[in-house]
């Protein structure tokens, strides 16, 4: 089944089965602060509407890596394409907790008039 499949149509089965596990584990920490009742609605929403933007910035940051032309110096290997993607999943996260591209602000905006919560 396999060789009947292209390169291109398996690679992006496997990026989105790999969105698919890191929304999994947005919506399980999401229902573990739902649980622990520590925080604050609007902190629980804050939080997942930051993780989502991390998400995206992380597909959008490896959709752009795919245009640049491969490096022939270090070659094309699997330990680099690891290395790649953890990069982007980090920057990804650090773009999001210091503001982002503002999709964060926008859909906690949207989800907490929706849930009943102010605004801050």
């Amino acid at each position: 089944m396999s060789n009947f499949l292209g390169g291109a149509e398996i690679s992006a089965r496997t990026e989105m089965l790999g969105l698919t596990n890191q929304l999994q584990n947005a919506e399980m920490q999401a229902q573990k602060a739902e649980n622990t009742g520590g925080a604050k609605s609007a902190d629980k929403v804050k939080k997942v509407a930051v993780e989502f933007e991390s998400i995206f910035l992380g597909y959008m940051l490896k959709q752009m890596r795919k245009t640049v032309p491969d490096d022939p110096l270090f070659g094309n290997s699997t330990a680099k394409d690891i290395f790649y993607d953890m990069h982007y999943d980090n920057m990804a996260k650090e773009m999001a907790k210091a503001g982002g591209i503002g999709l964060a602000t926008i859909l906690y905006n949207q989800l907490s008039k929706m849930d009943g919560n102010t605004q801050k």
